[in-house]
């Protein structure tokens, strides 16, 4: 699906029947249809089954004890939703699987500036710069895959690029919140469509996460324990 937000804004508004079929939408629905489409997006973004595709990045290690994420940081991209997984690529060209662990897991490591190979990684959801905390600290190329939030639109004129798969939990997803906002009940077949659209697309993006997480990363290893010392 590549529709502007106005397109997508005002489909929405025609399912409530507050805009009636060739109309012009006025500049105040304009702003809070949009409104209500980046409060959506941010929602939907919150849950991981939501997001319809994992990226992989990669990040030139220093030694440090952590990394930051996110637009200018340390890996300047995307702040992501979550870390799928991670593997350190060495300059033999050999990958070692890093575990994900917990904030609670990372604290419970005594000494955190050991250096050697890293074997575990925090991901911190600071904001606006995330943060990635490794052990031991060490270099190599780190591999990371992660979930991206949904884009924000910033103008009405603003393209929403989503898989068509995604055309009608936008429409009737942004349709109820609509309603709400005008003080209107949403049509039973109208919260119906948006929850078997949803229902759809969570399914399909957890099947689709699920298959896209490399051999590598799920792999257990015998690795040095940290509860053990």
């Amino acid at each position: 699906m590549s529709e502007t937000a106005l397109t997508l804004i005002k489909s929405a508004f025609r399912t409530i029947g507050v805009l009636a079929v060739g109309e012009t939408l006025s500049a105040n629905d304009s702003a809070i249809g949009l409104e209500n489409m980046q409060f959506m997006f941010r929602h939907w973004s919150a849950k991981n089954i939501r997001l319809y595709y994992t990226k992989q990045e990669t990040l030139a290690l220093t030694g440090a004890t952590s990394y930051t994420i996110g637009s200018g940081g340390d890996l300047d991209t995307v702040r992501p939703s979550s870390i799928r997984g991670a593997f350190i690529k060495s300059s033999a060209g050999i990958d070692s699987h890093i575990k994900i662990i917990d904030e609670e897991y990372y604290r419970r490591i005594s000494l955190k500036s050991l250096g050697g190979a890293p074997e575990y990684l925090w991901f911190s959801p600071e904001y606006p710069l995330a943060k990635l905390f490794l052990w031991p600290v060490g270099t190599g190329t780190l591999y990371l895959d992660s979930l991206k939030p949904l884009t924000d639109p910033t103008a009405i004129t603003s393209s929403i690029t989503l898989p068509p798969e995604y055309d009608e939990a936008v429409k009737y997803g942004l349709a109820i919140r609509l309603a709400a906002e005008y003080g209107r009940t949403s049509a039973p077949e109208v919260v119906a469509l948006a929850n078997s659209s949803m229902n759809d697309l969570e399914i399909k993006n957890f099947a689709e996460q699920i298959n896209s997480v490399r051999p590598e990363i799920i792999r257990m290893t015998n690795r040095y324990n940290i509860d053990a010392g």
